[in-house]
């Protein structure tokens, strides 16, 4: 029997199912009773619970953090997990076509979640139906894991393997990033450097939204003493550069405003740090400040405009995942406060404890605490494993890229948690990458390969 070609005879369903689900807005709200994520991440884990059941399959609900999916009557220890999340990031402005009704143009279904990742986990389970409905034998179980809190915190899968204890999968794989395979994830540590002073300070600085993104732009807030040098140095600084520094006087200090271009924490390069400009700019302006001179001399001898992590003395690199990235993401200097937020992406073959280490003896210097925000420890599986080796030739087959290789990314994928697993589509490579953004969309002819990838991964790992 060929699974590849059984499989597209659900595609249908699969539109109609994922239309469904985008329907459904699950982005992360205020807990309510039973609901520890908001209504919409519950309805929509509660959809693909339903669906999993009309499709003939065994399900749970876990407290609607997370639920299963499960196919076959092996044994836990030895099971097959497919890791996918119904939850969204917030649609945003600017879309041509609105963000929940899943609408069909020219081939594109458009909404939040049609690639991250409603459309892929439900691609995974209608390629778990097949080989149901296929008659073919199983030796292992398989398990759908559905989270509904992975774009904001993972509180999702902390209950489910955490509280609950669950039993880990022997392998598995998440369809939440790229083809081909991502064998390697960097470690991600987001660290708060933070300083309280006995008085309220002479100057204020606000800017970036998140630790795990570069900001777009920072606003300052200057005595009257600075104005002289900082329109002095305007002109100067600004030449040739594409974002710009401005200033007014106003309400009886300076304003200044730094512009720059955003990206994703993962990938700073792509982006321009508004932040790190501005601290840039004010190393030629004159400060008679000792609170803000010291600020400026710290953040222009370790951070600059680098994103590499080298002024820390963190620019570790290694073969399997790459260079660290480093993006300062926020900062807060107003009343009594002072705080910087760093988004740290570390090779795999490094630890916490080594980015920590060295961040801190710079931080003593200016009295600066560090603090932990949040971190996820890194992932590897090797290149030459079961796993990786498998999928490999799966996508090479189905695809024809007999020159793919497996990557490493500075992302992080639920492949984290769990002992064994990676990340394994669903886009790709002559698809955009619009996660995240407006107009979020699914090319439709794509769920083919889709289809015939992930039904044939399913069966070699768990025949």
């Amino acid at each position: 029997m060929n699974l590849q070609e059984l499989v597209l005879n659900y595609k249908e369903e699969v539109v109609k199912s994922i239309q469904e689900s985008v329907r459904i807005k699950s982005v992360q709200e205020e807990p309510l009773e039973g609901m520890p994520f908001g209504e919409g991440p519950a309805k929509a884990l509660e959809h693909m619970l339903n669906l999993g059941k009309e499709l003939g399959f065994e399900v749970q609900n876990f407290d609607n953090y997370a639920g299963h999916i499960d196919f076959g009557t092996g044994s836990d220890e030895d099971m097959i997990g497919i890791l996918g999340h119904v939850d969204v990031v917030p649609e945003g402005k600017g879309w041509d076509h609105p963000p929940y009704e899943a609408k069909i143009v020219d081939g594109r279904m458009y909404g939040r979640g049609v690639l991250d990742d409603k459309g892929p986990t439900i691609a995974a389970l209608y390629a778990l139906k097949a080989i149901k409905d296929s008659g073919l034998k199983l030796n292992r179980k398989v398990r759908v894991i559905v989270g509904a809190n992975e774009e904001t915190g993972w509180g999702c899968m902390n209950h489910y393997f955490g509280k609950l204890n669950m039993p880990q999968p022997a392998m598995a794989f998440t369809p939440d990033s790229s083809f081909p395979v991502t064998y390697a994830e960097k470690g991600i540590l987001h660290l708060m450097l933070s300083q309280e002073h006995s008085e309220e300070l002479n100057f204020s600085i606000k800017g970036g939204v998140a630790f795990n993104s570069v900001p777009d732009s920072a606003l300052a807030e200057f005595p009257l003493s600075m104005k002289e040098s900082i329109f002095a140095n305007l002109d100067t600084y600004n030449e040739g550069k594409e974002f710009k520094i401005s200033a007014v006087e106003k309400d009886g200090k300076i304003e200044v405003v730094s512009l720059g271009k955003a990206s994703h924490g993962a990938r700073p390069s792509n982006g321009y740090n508004a932040i790190s400009a501005l601290f840039s700019f004010l190393t030629n302006v004159k400060i008679d400040d000792s609170k803000l001179k010291n600020l400026v001399n710290f953040f222009n001898e370790y951070i600059k405009m680098e994103y590499s992590g080298e002024g820390l003395g963190i620019n570790f690199e290694d073969e399997p995942s790459g260079v660290l990235t480093l993006t300062i993401g926020k900062i807060e200097c107003e009343n009594k406060n002072v705080m910087f937020g760093f988004d740290i992406r570390y090779p795999v073959t490094f630890t916490k404890e080594q980015v920590i280490e060295e961040v801190e003896k710079r931080a003593k210097n200016m009295d600066l605490n560090v603090t932990i925000r949040s971190e996820k420890n890194p992932l590897y599986v090797p290149k030459d494993s079961f796993l990786v080796t498998t999928l490999m030739d799966i996508y090479k087959n189905i695809t024809g890229d007999m020159d793919a290789e497996p990557v490493s990314i500075g992302g992080g994928t639920y492949a984290r948690a769990v002992t064994n697993g990676v990340a394994f589509g669903a886009l790709l490579k002559d698809q955009e990458d619009n996660m995240h953004q407006k107009n979020e969309y699914l090319e439709l002819d794509k769920l083919d390969t889709w289809l015939k990838i992930y039904v044939q991964a399913i069966y070699d790992l768990a025949k």
